[in-house]
């Protein structure tokens, strides 16, 4: 069930959830230009939510606002729990 949050910009994260199969839940993947930033994820409605943040290939740092940033973590929580409700 693929969906997506972008923001203002050419730097908008894009939020899908989906089914991956080295996980046995659904899982809300943040992207930026391309590359995955992080996986949000919980086991339930109930549950706490987890973040798992990726380090890009450069090694370098991630770098962006902390309001677009805090707006994907809000958007892929309300997606997954979205999704627990289907």
């Amino acid at each position: 069930m693929p969906s997506s949050h972008t923001t203002a910009g050419d730097d908008s994260f894009t939020v899908e959830v989906t089914s991956v199969p080295d996980r046995n839940r659904l899982v809300a993947e943040i992207w930026r230009n391309g590359v995955m930033v992080a996986e949000v994820g919980n086991d339930g409605p109930t549950e706490a939510f987890t973040l798992e943040i990726y380090a890009r290939d450069s090694s370098a740092p991630w770098t962006f606002g902390l309001e677009e940033w805090m707006s994907a973590l809000n958007e892929a929580k309300r997606r997954l729990l979205g999704a627990h409700e289907i």
